[in-house]
């Protein structure tokens, strides 16, 4: 603790005291009180604080760490004093941190936060907040840094849960709606055509109610990745509800909506006991995210088409 902290735990009433002898024993008595008080403080502070906080060496090695930290890095405190943040920093996430690092040597930001993973000792990773600040010394020049960590597993958790479909891992309908809005305007920029293609499983009551619940399941986990292995980098998939799944395609250079659509019908024709699809399938030339709920109805009802005409097929309409 700095002469200047010191000095703050004082009495007012002490410091305009005379400096008798008795005085300073009086004064060295309410001194060591006061700092025997702040130190107990700040250790229940530190040690029960329901975050994670560290105090860590210019060098990024820790110095200190309380119970808490060592929780959500799952770390005890003898092996996180041996290693550093770098260690148990996921790599993807080192080069930001170090560059916000760098910004608060240099003085530029008085302090910085940001969501990052750690690699767990059990190897898991984890996201949590991580919010740094200097300490300086009595000449103002770096001494440690304090980093405060909060966990962020089950806000994150919580967060996929609600746009992602349990079963699939799929985009669920709330998920789509979002993720397909911005991806129609990064499409509509860049002067590409979106398609959208409608799913609706044939057979599937029958296999459901004829072989089980479990293999209805295990045929909605199978659609699931037989679609993700045809999406490419920014397309986006979903299941929206019982057997009824979309994908979001933006242009392609080398493959036409209609050719990735006639593949899935192949491959979930081919899948057995009974299933295929009939699909619906529409091209916005210029999409428009205000467009989305109209692009869906559009493809709905196409696919309502190619069931009426016999399944097993793709029936594409276009999108005024």
């Amino acid at each position: 603790m700095s002469r200047h902290l010191h000095r703050q735990f004082l009495p007012s009433a002490q410091c305009d005291t005379p400096a008798t002898a008795g005085n300073v024993v009086a004064l060295d008595g309410t001194m060591a009180a006061a700092l025997s008080l702040a130190q107990r403080r700040f250790e229940a502070t530190f040690l029960h604080a329901p975050i994670g906080i560290a105090h860590v060496g210019l060098d990024g090695a820790f110095l200190l760490v309380n119970p808490r930290f060592c929780a959500i890095s799952g770390y005890d405190a003898d092996t996180l004093i041996r290693t550093g943040f770098q260690q148990i920093t996921h790599p993807d996430d080192l080069n930001a941190d170090e560059a916000l690092l760098a910004r608060l040597n240099m003085g530029e930001i008085p302090r910085y936060s940001m969501e990052k993973r750690y690699i767990r000792a059990d190897g898991t990773i984890i996201w949590v907040k991580l919010t740094v600040a200097m300490v300086r010394d009595d000449g103002d020049q770096p001494e440690f840094y304090v980093a405060v960590v909060e966990d962020l597993s089950d806000l994150r958790q919580a967060s996929f849960e609600a746009v992602h479909d349990p079963l699939t891992g799929l985009l669920n309908r709330r998920g789509f709606a979002c993720r397909a809005k911005d991806m129609l305007v990064d499409t509509a920029r860049a002067g590409r055509s979106a398609s959208l293609l409608f799913l609706d499983l044939d057979g599937f009551k029958q296999l459901n109610d004829g072989m089980g619940h479990a293999a209805g399941d295990a045929c909605l986990s199978d659609v699931a990745h037989l679609l993700k292995d045809q999406t490419h980098p920014g397309d986006i998939v979903a299941r929206i509800g019982g057997d009824e799944f979309l994908l979001l395609i933006s242009e392609r250079d080398d493959q036409s909506a209609a050719a990735v659509a006639e593949v899935v019908r192949e491959n979930l024709a081919a899948y057995g006991m009974g299933i295929s699809g009939s699909f619906g399938l529409v091209t916005a030339d210029t999409p428009d995210p205000a467009d989305l709920d109209r692009l869906i109805a559009c493809a709905d009802d196409a696919m309502r088409a190619a069931k009426r005409a016999g399944k097993n097929q793709v029936c594409a309409a276009a999108f005024i």
